[in-house]
């Protein structure tokens, strides 16, 4: 693809390119937000940072607007849940761009990955699940980008006492068992079979 064939979209009013580039939110936090609703209010309340979020990925409001009509066509079905994993799991259905909302393209990608193809349940210290995960990639995420990546979806570590070497000690434990990770996984709109 030649530079020639990338157009930039020019503004309305003035007709002058349209500079694409800008912040990008986090999709941890995105995450986050969109586990912590619980009533159709909060995701109502929270449609401006919806439209800011996929702004922020696809860059061009044509797709915001997409993504709205889509939005308010799921908020007519008046299940929280459902719509949920369909924000989760949104992919623009455009030609040109067919992107994921939160798609490969996203650091936290790869411990998802990790956490499905390594475990079908989960029991053990934070500590260890990272030297594990460090092993699997090149360039791993911090320690605290897994933790909070982990914690966007729905694994929250919990202090424990464990024995090592005859004596106790207190470690962050990560643990969920079969079901769990997997209606965790469903929850979060990953493309993920699994069987419970």
């Amino acid at each position: 693809m030649s530079t020639q064939d990338i157009t930039k979209p020019n503004c309305q009013s003035c007709g002058r390119k349209v500079p694409t580039s800008g912040t990008r939110l986090s999709s941890i936090e995105f995450r986050r937000k969109i586990n912590g609703i619980k009533t159709m209010e909060e995701l109502i309340d929270c449609k401006d940072y919806l439209a800011q979020f996929v702004k922020s990925k696809f860059r061009l409001q044509k797709y915001v607007d997409a993504f709205l009509s889509g939005l308010e066509d799921q908020i007519s079905t008046d299940n929280v849940d459902a719509i949920k994993i369909w924000i989760l799991a949104y992919k623009d259905t455009s030609e040109q761009s067919g992107k994921m909302l939160l798609g490969n393209d996203q650091p936290e990608s790869h411990v998802y990955e990790f956490l499905y193809s390594n475990y079908s349940e989960i029991d053990e210290t934070f500590h260890d699940f990272y030297d594990t995960y460090s092993q699997f990639l090149d360039k791993p995420l911090t320690r605290n980008h897994v933790s909070r990546a982990l914690n966007a979806l729905g694994i929250k570590p919990i202090m424990k006492k464990i024995k090592f070497e005859s004596r106790n000690k207190c470690a962050m434990v990560l643990y969920a068992d079969n079901s769990d990770l997997s209606e965790i996984f469903i929850k979060n709109g990953l493309p993920i079979n699994r069987e419970i």
